[in-house]
């Protein structure tokens, strides 16, 4: 790692896995008298040994842009990568609608051993993926199997998604998993990366495009155990930002007092270091979510016309300097789950389809309908941004994000660093 470095690990309720890493924080701290302190997490599917391995990534580029953004070589940082037990719940890319069905069985059976944590649920699971395609029987068992390892609630923008996967009878689902033409789902959650107004009052156009759905019961089966990690997922990060990460953050405050923190997080981790940056009593000077996994609403005010905001609508104002985000029409994950909820809410009465709809993610569409929200491109190391201007950054990455991993090149280390260097 080119910049003093420490973990912090915690499990899947937010507790911290070794105690003793807050001592080898504390001394790091101390040794090194940052001006920065940088808290990132990961998003999915991530050993430690490979979240480390991004993290490495990311700070390599940072470093390499460092002599690009003016005065951060007089500034002193430390990174604090968080650990926690994620989960893969999207393929970056999906075998479409022409693959063969052993194709998808083997595709099925892989995601399975992949995701499903129980090791009880999982075996059977396995075991009722070959008879699916015959058997009406074996895919209401699958689907009540899937829905025992949800968690017991959801809340926020994409609830009613959740409702019908948990309590809509068992072959609307498989139905609504099914997928169908691409005007089933909402246009802001398939149509790719949407500009925002100003404002960022609304998504002004989507550039049309489905997120290749499979049509067969066996595909049905791999988008449902998609959207049910997605929920899994969602579930998870809250709570670790909230009860690990944000605590955390005050005792960083406590130990580094004149240190400026700042939070970056992918995937499902950009949820968690959101929910970190909401729940904590520690300034937060800046916040970059790359790829972020959660609605393209979260932030957003009076998103649905009737006086609702999101989750998250209160960050902005938490944070000193600028909220940055990545979205991209690449990122195939962040377009896969949303569109299956929305059609699984449609199950329930719910009615969507506009620009109102809840069911689009923010690594897709950047933050809609958010005050001091503003559209802009992901520039190349040297180019120049304004973020004191405006509160939330969407960059458009199609140029430099290839997809939902992708988050560690010289352009998007170029952003975080310049965010960290505006606040």
């Amino acid at each position: 790692m080119k910049l003093p470095y420490a973990d912090v690990e915690f499990d899947a309720k937010g507790a911290r896995v070794h105690p003793d890493q807050l001592a080898d924080l504390e001394s790091l701290l101390a040794a090194k008298d940052p001006t920065d302190v940088i808290v990132v997490a990961h998003g999915w599917n991530n050993t430690p040994g490979q979240a480390r391995a991004l993290y490495e990534k990311l700070v390599d580029s940072i470093v390499d842009v460092r002599p690009r953004v003016d005065g951060a070589r007089d500034r002193r940082f430390v990174v604090v990568g968080i650990l926690w037990p994620s989960i893969q719940w999207a393929e970056e890319e999906n075998s479409g609608a022409g693959a063969g069905v052993a194709d998808d069985l083997a595709a099925l059976e892989t995601e399975i051993t992949q995701r499903i944590e129980d090791p009880e649920v999982r075996s059977k699971l396995l075991a009722l993926a070959p008879k699916l395609e015959g058997s009406s029987e074996a895919q209401e068992e699958f689907l009540a199997l899937l829905r025992t390892t949800l968690p017991g609630s959801t809340k926020g923008e994409d609830k009613a998604g959740f409702e019908a996967l948990k309590k809509a009878p068992a072959q609307e689902v498989l139905e609504a998993a099914r997928g169908g033409n691409d005007g089933d789902a909402a246009p802001a959650a398939i149509g790719g990366a949407a500009s925002i107004d100003p404002a960022g009052l609304a998504p002004l156009s989507e550039d049309g495009g489905g997120a290749g759905f499979l049509d067969s019961i066996v595909g049905a089966a791999r988008n449902l155990v998609n959207v049910t990690t997605y929920y899994t997922m969602k579930e998870r990060a809250g709570v670790v930002g909230q009860k690990g990460i944000a605590p955390l953050l005050e005792r960083i405050h406590g130990d580094a007092g004149s240190a400026r923190i700042h939070l970056v997080g992918h995937s499902f981790g950009g949820r968690a270091v959101t929910a970190a940056a909401l729940s904590t009593s520690a300034p937060i000077s800046s916040l970059a979510l790359l790829q972020a996994a959660y609605s393209h609403f979260g932030m957003a005010k009076d998103w649905d016309g009737s006086g609702k905001s999101g989750m998250f609508a209160k960050v902005p104002a938490k944070v000193r300097g600028p909220v940055v985000i990545t979205y991209t029409r690449n990122d195939k994950a962040v377009g896969m789950a949303y569109p299956i909820a929305s059609r699984l809410a449609r199950q329930i009465g719910v009615s969507l389809g506009d620009a109102n709809d809840p069911f689009g993610g923010i690594g897709r569409n950047g933050a809609l309908k958010t005050p001091g929200g503003v559209s802009a491109t992901l520039l190349d190391v040297g180019g120049t941004y304004d973020f004191a201007a405006h509160d939330v950054w969407s960059l458009n990455a199609d140029e430099f994000v290839s997809g939902h991993s992708d988050i560690t090149g010289r352009q998007v280390g170029y952003a975080v660093l310049s965010a960290v260097m505006s606040a």
